[in-house]
């Protein structure tokens, strides 16, 4: 009896291993370290003097190590990244931007399990570089439209607990690993291409405020009500305090934005969302800011293919007809502002918006728009938004001193077809058209334009009244680890029908 059993559990794995190397089955490796190290240097290495400061600063080492055998052949690679918390900006520019970059390297350690958290959802704290991406991504988002993307150095600790969930973060940023010369911040410098395709002075950042932050802090609250959320954001962004010369000195502005947002849903099909937040305290130049948003959007379900929805949005700006000490524009921090203010990136984005590009006199912004969607198959989706822009405040005529400009803008038409050709395979396109006035053809005049404005016998170069834009953009995302798991677990299936039929055969008769 034995010994058939042998014999037949023998020849079922042969053709086991016979089918698997029919099947192609191969070896492949995947891990990865990650190790974030935060030190304070007062004396590290030497003796320190008197007047030096101590240095703090976290840098981080990620490395993704791949191996792949087969017959006759093995491959291994060992990607490996260095660097410090806030060596680079949250987003680069657009004149550096191809290049081969770290964009998200983190870990979570997740407390879940312990004694003391066990009631909870979710307990975890998630280090390294990483995006931030809470609610509708207003103020913090991936801002995956720009091919660079956005994300941050920091820490986050995450809680979740029934309905309610809650996060709180941190980063504290460094040009590069110091010892005993404190810890001021330069900022990451760099370029930004204005809209006559020169270069002006505005160092990579977001929505072109410049400089990186050199810390900041954050809370996120949200609570969901049946298929609504309320939510609760308090961010506070930390900026070097300028001087003379491009320099920066010890200690930093703090500008701090608050408020909240609500995603109502009515019938399980409609949706009205609201939002509401107040900047204040200074910002980056030590001004007293000012400043609230404020927005409204609604998008009702017609029929099972159709949706439309009216929306209005406001951000509060300067009144560019005289200087103050109060900085009244509000900046909607380090979202993904594509998603919300016109496809063709108009305001808040990279080009400058302001009296002569001067993005300190940015008179803010009304944006008044109709969005439908039409579903025409399951995977082909419709979309046709209308935006009417004005600006938020006064526009200073500066070629006439005293006078005021019409505060519309333009309207912007936006079509865009969404195509799914597989689950892995997707094909967008849209095309954008701008009809804009003569304010904002002054409020864009970033660059050498901007600096053309203000010269009295250099008249202006009036700009078409129009601008149109189209794009096709093709994304294939195959889930490489996806169908090397469906293999295993067919390799697995196969090993218990193997199991049972060896069970099977030790059965006695």
């Amino acid at each position: 009896m034995k010994k058939r059993f042998t014999h037949k559990a023998l020849l079922l794995l042969i053709l086991c291993l016979f089918a698997l190397e029919k099947e192609g089955f191969s070896q492949l490796l995947i891990n990865a370290q990650l190790r974030t190290r935060t030190e304070f240097r007062d004396g590290q290495g030497t003796l320190p003097l008197p007047h030096q400061t101590p240095s703090i600063f976290t840098s981080q080492r990620t490395r993704l190590n791949i191996g792949y055998g087969m017959d006759k052949l093995r491959l291994f690679t060992s990607i490996q990244d260095i660097r410090v918390w806030g060596q680079d900006a949250s987003t680069i520019s657009n004149i550096d931007g191809n290049k081969l970059f770290l964009h998200e390297a983190w870990g979570e350690i997740v407390f879940n399990d312990t004694t003391l958290f066990k009631s909870f959802k979710n307990v975890s704290l998630k280090l390294g570089r990483q995006e931030l991406v809470y609610d509708d991504e207003r103020l913090l988002g991936s801002l995956n439209w720009l091919q660079q993307g956005r994300r941050h150095d920091a820490a986050v600790l995450k809680f979740a607990k029934g309905t309610w969930s809650a996060d709180i973060g941190g980063a504290f940023n460094q040009q590069r690993e110091l010892k005993n010369t404190g810890n001021i911040y330069y900022g990451v410098p760099g370029t930004q291409i204005a809209t006559d395709s020169t270069n002006v002075a505005a160092p990579a950042g977001t929505n072109f405020i410049g400089t990186m932050y050199k810390s900041m802090q954050f809370l996120y609250v949200s609570k969901e009500i049946g298929f609504s959320k309320a939510t609760f954001l308090l961010f506070k962004d930390d900026f070097q305090k300028p001087i003379a010369g491009g320099k920066f000195a010890k200690g930093t502005y703090s500008r701090v934005t608050v408020g909240a947002n609500i995603f109502g849903t009515l019938m399980r099909k409609h949706k009205i969302d609201g939002s509401f937040f107040y900047q204040g305290n200074k910002d980056k130049l030590g001004n007293k800011m000012d400043a609230y948003m404020a927005s409204l959007s609604t998008l009702f379900a017609i029929d099972r293919k159709l949706s439309l929805g009216l929306g209005g949005d406001y951000l509060s700006g300067n009144n560019t007809t005289k200087s103050g000490e109060v900085n009244r524009r509000f900046d909607p921090l380090y979202g993904t502002p594509h998603k919300f203010w016109g496809y063709m990136d108009y305001f808040y984005v990279a080009d400058a918006y302001g009296v002569q590009g001067n993005v300190t006199r940015n008179p803010g912004l009304i944006d008044l728009y109709l969005k439908s969607r039409y579903k025409l198959k399951d995977n082909l989706l419709l979309s046709l938004d209308i935006h009417e822009f004005y600006a938020g405040n006064k526009v200073a005529d500066e070629t006439t001193p005293g006078q005021t400009l019409d505060t519309r803008l333009g309207t912007e038409f936006d079509f865009i077809i969404n195509y799914n050709f597989t689950k892995q395979i997707g094909i967008e396109a849209g095309y954008s058209l701008m009809l804009g006035t003569n304010t904002l053809d002054r409020l864009k005049r970033g660059g050498n334009q901007g600096a053309i404005a203000a010269t009295a016998n250099a008249p202006y170069i009036n700009k078409r009244n129009n601008g149109n834009w189209a794009y096709l953009m093709i994304t294939i995302r195959p889930d490489l680890l996806g169908q090397i798991n469906d293999k295993l677990a067919s390799l697995v299936k196969s090993v218990d029908g193997l199991r049972k039929d060896v069970d099977t055969l030790n059965q006695p008769k």
